[in-house]
């Protein structure tokens, strides 16, 4: 069964470090650490470095704005909307700037000793038959998802084995794979 996770019923909370406001999607509780896998939405107004999460692996797409992320030994990235997702350890220091406004991400969380994961931005459509991981679709625009509808910045979760159509978009697609 598909569940819909409704923009209008998250609830803000502070980032782990302080530093700004993030609306959790969903999250699954993982084995030894904090989470399996979170998915969230921050807004980054000021520059500032991002929460440590140590033995997660992060992916980070963008929703608006443009954001200038430097990692401790990765090169400067530059992310915008419509960009792949941009993947850095989650215990790797790393510091973020808004380029010309207030940036709108969508964070992906793991632990990968439990999971393997995506995190894909999708024009149009997307389809998926029968598999054997989770998903999780982030809507930025109207969106028809098997005969449900999603507004702006509402979200779906699909459980494993469930095939799925998704009609209108753009959206945000993460794919999680249990490890054994």
């Amino acid at each position: 069964m598909i569940t819909i996770l409704t923009a209008k019923d998250r609830q803000e909370q502070p980032w782990k470090n302080g530093g700004g406001m993030t609306r959790p999607v969903m999250s699954v509780p993982g084995k030894k650490l904090e989470f399996g896998w979170r998915i969230s939405l921050a807004d980054v107004v000021v520059s500032g470095p991002f929460s440590c999460f140590p033995d997660i692996s992060r992916l980070m797409g963008i929703l608006e704005g443009r954001l200038k992320l430097e990692v401790d030994g990765l090169p400067p990235q530059e992310l915008s909307p419509g960009g792949p997702a941009f993947a850095f350890p989650g215990d790797t220091p790393a510091f973020g700037t808004p380029l010309g406004g207030m940036v709108r991400d969508i964070n992906l969380m793991f632990d990968p000793s439990c999971f393997e994961a995506s995190l894909d931005f999708i024009i149009a459509q997307g389809e998926e038959r029968d598999s054997s991981s989770v998903y999780l679709l982030l809507a930025l625009a109207p969106l028809s998802l098997n005969g449900h509808a999603l507004g702006p910045l509402d979200a779906a979760l699909i459980p494993a084995g469930i095939s799925f159509n998704a009609q209108g978009g753009p959206f945000w697609q993460a794919r999680l794979t249990p490890l054994p």
